[in-house]
C-alpha cells in the first residue's frame, strides 16, 4: 500500500477535492487548477522509540522533528500538504519508532494537512504499514510502497528505494522502473517530480578503473534509473535524502537533482537541517530551506528552478 496518512479534520485539498485515502492515486479535482502550489518536504526524521534518543552531534531527533511540524503548521493554510522522504524510523524501523513519529506528526494531521512518506534504509515495511493501518490503498507495485499524488500543476511520484533493513544501498527494481516508464509515457505533457529517498550513484570505468568496486551507498540501479527519466520530457526533477545535505544540481539534459536536508538526524553541524518550502508554478519549482538554526547562511535562501 502507499504510505499516506489522512488529514483529521478532512481539510479541502487543492483545488476543491479532498485526498482520497483508499487508493494508489491522491488526485485533486481538475475544477479549479491554482498557479502556485505549495508543499512541506521533510526528509531523514530517524524518529525512534524512546523520544529522549539522541544521535550523533548530541541531537536529540525528536525536538527537532516536533520544532519542523510546529512551524509547517503555523504555514498550514498555505500549504498543500507534507511529504517525509525516508529514513522516517531511527535504525531499522522498529514498531515503537512509527508510533513516536505519528504521535509526533498527529499536530499536521489536526491541521488539517495530508502527509504521505518514502522508505528508506532504516524504514520496514511491515512495521510501518502495521502503524500506518488500514487508512490507504494497495500499491500499483507488489512489494514496494509507491503512489502518485497528482495535482494541477505536477504529478508527484512516490517511490521506494528499500532494498534491505539498515543496509546503506537502495533500489528501485524492474517492476518499480517500469512502472514509472508507464506513468511517464502516459503522461507526456504533465510535469513529474519524481521522489525516493536514495540518491543516483553511477561510477564510469573510464575514470575509476581497477578491478576493486566503490562501494555503492546509493542506489544499485542508478544508471537505469536516470536512462529512464532522462528520455522522458516530462520527468524534470528528481529529489532524495539520504546523504543528509542540501544541494542542488542541474543535469546536461535539463533534469533536475535536489539533495534534501535532514529534519532531525545531524551528520555534520555545518550542514542546516529543517525543512523545505516548495512551490510549484507552471514553469517551474522554488525551493526555499528552513534551517531549524535561523543564524544558519543558507536559512531562507530561494533558488528558482525552471523546467526543461
Amino acid at each position: 500500500m502507499p504510505l499516506h496518512l489522512d488529514p483529521l479534520s478532512r481539510r479541502r485539498f487543492l483545488g476543491g477535492g479532498t485526498i482520497l485515502a483508499l487508493s494508489p492515486f491522491f488526485p485533486a479535482s481538475p475544477a479549479r487548477a491554482a498557479e502556485t502550489e505549495t508543499w512541506a518536504l521533510l526528509s531523514d526524521t530517524h524518529i525512534a522509540a524512546d523520544p529522549a534518543l539522541k544521535s550523533r552531534q548530541g541531537v536529540n531527533m525528536a525536538d527537532h522533528l516536533r520544532k519542523v511540524v510546529a512551524e509547517v503548521v503555523a504555514e498550514k493554510e498555505s500549504l498543500a500538504g507534507v511529504i517525509i522522504d525516508g529514513d522516517c524510523a531511527y535504525d531499522d524501523g522498529q514498531p515503537g519508532d512509527y508510533t513516536t513519529l505519528l504521535e509526533i506528526l498527529d499536530p499536521l494531521r489536526e491541521a488539517g494537512l495530508p502527509v504521505h512518506f518514502t522508505l528508506g534504509n532504516h524504514d520496514d515495511r511491515v512495521n510501518f504499514s502495521a502503524a500506518v493501518g488500514a487508512a490507504t490503498g494497495e500499491s500499483p507495485v507488489e512489494g514496494k510502497h509507491c503512489s502518485i499524488l497528482e495535482t494541477p500543476l505536477a504529478n508527484w511520484i512516490l517511490l521506494d528505494s528499500l532494498r534491505y533493513v539498515n543496509k546503506v544501498e537502495g533500489e528501485f527494481g524492474s517492476a518499480q522502473l517500469a512502472w514509472i516508464e508507464k506513468l511517464l509515457a502516459a503522461n507526456p505533457d504533465k510535469p513529474a517530480i519524481l521522489m525516493g529517498h536514495h540518491y543516483p550513484q553511477v561510477f564510469r570505468e573510464d575514470i575509476i578503473p581497477g578491478d576493486e568496486k566503490i562501494k555503492i551507498s546509493g542506489l544499485v540501479d542508478s544508471q537505469p534509473f536516470l536512462d529512464l527519466i532522462g528520455k522522458h520530457p516530462a520527468a524534470k526533477a528528481y529529489i532524495y535524502g539520504h546523504s543528509h545535505t542540501w544541494l542542488m544540481k542541474k543535469e546536461a539534459n535539463g533534469l533536475h537533482e535536489i539533495n534534501l536536508p535532514p529534519t532531525a538526524y545531524v551528520f555534520n553541524e555545518s550542514m542546516p537541517n529543517g525543512w523545505v518550502r516548495a512551490t510549484l508554478s507552471k514553469g517551474g519549482i522554488e525551493l526555499e530551506l528552513r534551517a531549524l538554526d535561523p543564524g544558519h547562511p543558507q536559512h531562507g535562501g530561494k533558488h528558482q528552478l525552471s523546467w526543461r
